[in-house]
């Protein structure tokens, strides 16, 4: 019986063993068998042609990008596979790395390949594209490409610097085009590289001190609740944030109690405070943002979590937050987001531009200005012998006050005005005074409102702002600049009084100066060559976006998810006239453009204010004198 039973279990071993190798050999990959003369890719090892690549799961969509001085690419339609499918067992300490044939490379972090819900929809998915417009590599020559497909299709500089890590090894990203790697030839997943415990912000004082995340965290804290209010008169909040004080941060690296404190974001946006505000003395304002008199009390602190949500999780951190607990409104312009550096410095005397246009008056603070010329969207820079003179472009500032912007968005330049003739007037802080002629300040970029020469504040005979540029004359280049005023403006009269309304899941209505702002911006301008003559306008799929999800941003985006579903865009006439379209027809097409200008000039009358004009318009389909766009059919 011994015998017998030790027989049967040799057996049943024999059995196990075998089903155990069939298992194991299942639930492996399949052996590479594909050749290197065939292989469109290589990851970790393992080599990729173009038909396994389209056995696995699709992804599609239609995107650009901005490159290093913000140009846009052209839009083309991308097939691929996301690269989390590649390497499904990322962790947060790997990074990912990508190899073009020619040696460039990119570095991946985890949260760009696996992003969060919030980085979705500002990001979207990054993917192996091995098809553009139809054609697949090796025919496509830049095959396979790394693509970024943002929900509305543009994926942006500020995109990325909302989306990209914040470990200083991620700062070749320095545009959302350096991600597109092109002709890919290997992808490699190089594991636990970095972590939460390596440097996240560094404080610059007496003493120099750098701490991680994890050590920001075991910190004593506080919680509370803090609510901003945009320019806009938008309000976030109230959220719940927990950070550390500003005060104790600034103590561990400095004694004296006269400071300036200065704050840099990951992206080179800085930001100064006061000691007054490190210590929560900031205006109050009303939802209206204007400053009331009531007195300020809020904690400052350098919040880690924002509602529950700790970094890396919380991708806008670590940010400056005013916390209060009875709902008081701090101004969300100092609400620096995503910190890296904090550096003491020693008092800074403070001050304001005051701007004015009639009646209106709007004040620039000089935490405001700096910030702007901190940001390479907005700095511009003008050489002198070996002087280096930096800050932002005056019409940048005028645009402020000359009254063009919409509701939601940012301050846009008056096209409509400025075209129609105004005087800019710069002040001295001791009365002397020289005019800019609107069409000289429009758009210019060589005309700067300085606020630093060689890397330092101006010094005290042009403190704080002073004009230089080419092409001005010496009574031109003013310094000590206290006040921008709109002098001559034209009559009231003189001003188109047309409006376009825009009606799907809210309404928003726009003026002929807040559309000609956004014609003349040219982010979303696009022309049309006819036997007339050029129009120009703004693509009918841009308006649509404005309007379609209920989203308020001032970067409208094309909601693809109701694309999809379908429904129908009107474009609606003085008259009553209307031709109605189907989404699908309208979605991306920046061919069909709403025209405000022809040759430059306004509309002739029979088509004046606004015009659809495009190549396949067949008839009726180009209305004229159009005075609303009107979604239906939209279910959220």
């Amino acid at each position: 019986m011994i015998g017998k039973s030790r027989f049967k279990n040799i057996a049943v071993v024999a059995i196990i063993s075998i089903l155990l190798i069939s298992v194991f050999t299942a639930g492996c990959l399949e052996e590479d068998d594909t050749d290197d003369d065939d292989a469109l890719i290589t990851v970790n090892g393992q080599n990729f042609d173009l038909e396994d690549l389209e056995d696995m799961d699709t992804v599609e969509g239609t995107a650009r990008y901005q490159n290093r001085f913000y140009n846009w690419n052209e839009k083309a339609e991308y097939k691929g596979v996301a690269l989390g499918t590649l390497v499904p067992d990322m962790e947060r300490s790997d990074v990912l790395e990508v190899e073009a044939s020619d040696g460039y490379s990119q570095e991946f972090s985890y949260r760009q390949i696996f992003p969060s819900e919030t980085n979705m929809e500002i990001q979207g998915e990054i993917i192996l594209a091995y098809s553009s417009d139809g054609v697949s590599a090796p025919e496509w020559e830049e095959g396979p490409m790394i693509a970024v497909l943002p929900p509305d299709g543009d994926f942006s500089n500020d995109d990325l610097n909302m989306t990209r890590s914040l470990d200083s090894r991620f700062d070749t990203q320095n545009s959302a085009g350096s991600l597109w790697v092109q002709n890919v030839e290997e992808i490699t997943l190089n594991e636990d590289v970095y972590s939460d415990t390596e440097v996240g912000l560094t404080l610059e004082g007496t003493t120099v001190q750098d701490y991680s995340f994890e050590e920001l965290r075991n910190m004593d804290s506080i919680e509370g609740e803090g609510k901003r209010i945009r320019s806009t008169a938008s309000i976030s909040g109230p959220n719940t944030y927990r950070g550390v004080y500003l005060t104790d941060l600034v103590s561990n690296i400095y004694s004296g109690t006269e400071y300036t404190l200065e704050v840099e974001a990951r992206d080179g946006y800085t930001m100064t405070y006061p000691r007054e505000h490190v210590e929560g003395d900031v205006p109050v304002m009303d939802e209206d943002y204007n400053e009331t008199d009531i007195e300020p009390d809020f904690e400052a602190i350098l919040a880690y979590e924002e509602d529950r949500e700790q970094i890396p999780d919380w991708e806008r951190g670590p940010r400056i937050a005013f916390l209060n607990d009875e709902g008081l409104l701090s101004s969300a312009g100092l609400w620096a987001r995503e910190v890296r550096n904090i550096r003491v410095l020693p008092e800074q005397e403070d001050w304001t531009l005051e701007l004015q246009k009639g009646s209106e008056t709007v004040d620039i603070s000089k935490q405001y200005f700096e910030s702007a010329a901190s940001c390479d969207y907005h700095r511009e820079e003008y050489e002198v012998e070996d002087d280096v003179y930096a800050g932002v472009p005056l019409w940048e500032i005028v645009a402020a006050v000359d009254g063009a912007d919409p509701p939601d968005g940012h301050y846009m330049y008056n096209t409509v005005l400025s075209e129609l003739g105004y005087n800019v007037t710069v002040e001295a802080g001791d009365g002397f005074s020289a005019d800019f002629p609107s069409q000289q300040v429009a758009r210019n970029d060589s005309i700067i409102l300085a606020n630093e020469l060689n890397g330092e504040p101006l010094p005290e005979d042009e403190a704080p702002l002073r004009i230089v540029g080419d092409d001005l004359t010496g009574a031109q280049r003013v310094r000590n600049i206290a006040r921008i005023e709109l002098t001559s403006l034209p009559d009231e009269s003189e001003i188109p009084d047309w409006s376009l309304t825009l009606n799907g899941t809210l309404e928003r209505e726009y003026s002929a100066e807040v559309f000609g702002a956004l014609v003349g911006c040219e982010v979303h301008t696009e022309s049309y060559d006819s036997e007339d003559g050029t129009y120009e306008g703004i693509p009918l799929y841009t308006l649509v976006g404005a309007v379609d999800d209920g989203e308020t941003r001032s970067h409208w985006s094309l909601n693809d998810t109701l694309v999809e579903e379908g429904y129908e865009v009107e474009v609606i006439a003085e008259d009553d006239y209307s031709y109605t379209f189907d989404i699908e027809d309208v979605a991306y097409n920046e061919s069909m453009i709403v025209a405000s200008r022809l040759d430059r000039e306004p509309l002739p009358e029979d088509e004046y204010p606004l015009r659809l004009v495009g190549e396949d318009l067949g008839s009726g389909m180009s209305v004229k004198n159009i005075a609303e766009i009107r979604l239906h059919g939209i279910e959220l």
